[in-house]
């Protein structure tokens, strides 16, 4: 016996509500595992974004002193300096900088907003740290322009610049005279900032008015910036001083022999134990940086896919009871048409066909509603996945696929009903 589509549908609206409720949670389950599947697409793709730096053999070490009351920076630079070759001197150690520049951490990042003097006018947000003499062989990166700094530029710069520090500020407590200084900047900011090279002599304007003029360009840079697809990440500009301060008075990025990076941590609070001064040190790989750094994405990315799980579980579990709920309701009819020469497998594909008319067109809707989440969603939140039509057809196969197996047991049960029984109800 054929089955005409016709009738079923009929019937499926004389009970608009009951069918309707089902095709609602087909339609959110395939728009929300469509954008969730993208996000969790993006956030696999996101840890496998490199910084260009050797992480796996990067060390960061950071010392604070507890006693704060050490206030004579002749004394506080000979600590740096002997912290400098305390490290330089490790067993494991290849090369260091003085830096707070830290791959995958938000900590100790500083930004400005600056004005390249003779370019379009606009400001541009670039990330800002100190470095001294070791920043290239410590990040491994190259000059493609210009200069990097002396060890005297260092030094003079880091002078001028504790004693723009102690100066008299203004009574909003920014800096009341400006501070100038020759930087290395990124490849990406230079070429953002001032259009086509050559970059070296160029100059851009900070916030305050100091001014900074280019003497280096590095190959490349990246360090996350609010997330991770923001240009802003690629923007650096580094400047020759040296972190000696009351406050951390030993702040390291350091470049190990491959594979001793643990090492080379696990030893480093013994090393730079000072008999003469308690402090905190902390030392931590790249690698556990970034491991962290990714924590609450990977926890996300966990719990899309777990409430996937629920979700389809959930729907297969409504097309079931609706398809059960179908076949006990209509008992009496089943019956009749049993009598009337129906097999078995004809009853079981009317139900099937039900189930398909109520699931494709639950999956059109739900596909339409994928679009539009997503759309919310990009306007919403910067650097959100666009949805993955791939996935979206994916996963309107896969609930499709669901839906019909759900129905199959119950409808089989409607297909034992027998004639019998069905003429006793009449």
């Amino acid at each position: 016996m054929d089955i005409d589509v016709g009738p079923i549908f009929r019937a499926m609206l004389r009970h608009k509500v009951k069918f309707g409720l089902i095709v609602v949670e087909i339609a959110l389950t395939v728009a929300i595992m469509a954008n969730s599947a993208s996000m969790i697409l993006q956030a696999r793709r996101d840890l496998r974004i490199p910084s260009g730096f050797d992480d796996e053999n990067l060390v960061s070490v950071v010392g604070r002193p507890l006693d704060r009351t050490l206030t004579d920076q002749t004394r506080i630079n000979e600590m740096l300096r002997e912290d400098r070759e305390k490290i330089r001197t490790m067993p494991g150690v290849r090369a260091l900088v003085n830096t707070y520049m830290t791959p995958w951490s938000s900590y100790g990042l500083n930004t400005s907003l600056v004005q390249a003097e003779g370019g379009s006018g606009e400001f541009i947000r670039v990330q800002m740290y100190p470095t001294d003499e070791g920043l290239l062989d410590t990040l491994q990166v190259s000059l493609i322009e210009g200069r990097m700094f002396t060890p005297e530029e260092i030094d003079e710069s880091t002078r001028r610049m504790y004693a723009v520090e102690m100066s008299e500020r203004k009574p909003d407590g920014s800096l009341a005279i400006t501070f100038d200084t020759d930087v290395i900047v990124s490849e990406a900011f230079a070429r953002r900032a001032f259009g086509e090279p050559p970059w070296v002599g160029r100059t851009f304007v900070e916030s305050d008015r100091s001014r900074s003029r280019v003497v280096g360009v590095i190959d490349r840079f990246y360090k996350p910036y609010i997330n991770k697809h923001s240009p802003v990440s690629q923007y650096a500009s580094f400047h020759p001083y040296r972190l000696a301060s009351p406050y951390a008075n030993a702040r390291f990025l350091i470049r190990t022999e491959p594979g001793r990076a643990a090492e080379v941590a696990d030893a480093l609070p013994a090393r730079l134990w000072r008999p003469d001064q308690a402090r905190e040190i902390k030392a931590k790989t790249i690698s556990y940086i970034h491991y962290m750094y990714f924590g609450p994405q990977r926890l996300v990315a966990g719990s899309m896919a777990v409430v996937n799980v629920l979700l389809v579980l959930v729907t297969a579990l409504g097309v079931a009871g609706l398809t059960s709920f179908s076949v006990t309701e209509r008992t009496r009819q089943i019956g009749t048409r049993r009598a009337l020469g129906a097999t078995a497998g004809t009853i079981v594909r009317y139900f099937l066909v039900e189930t398909s008319l109520v699931t494709s067109t639950g999956l059109v809707l739900g596909a339409m509603f994928a679009v539009v989440l997503n759309m919310a969603v990009l306007s919403l939140i910067e650097g959100q996945a666009k949805l993955d039509f791939a996935f979206l057809a994916l996963s309107m196969v896969l609930l499709w696929v669901v839906g019909l197996v759900s129905a199959i047991s119950p409808a089989m049960r409607g297909a034992r009903i027998s004639p019998a029984v069905a003429t006793r109800n009449i």
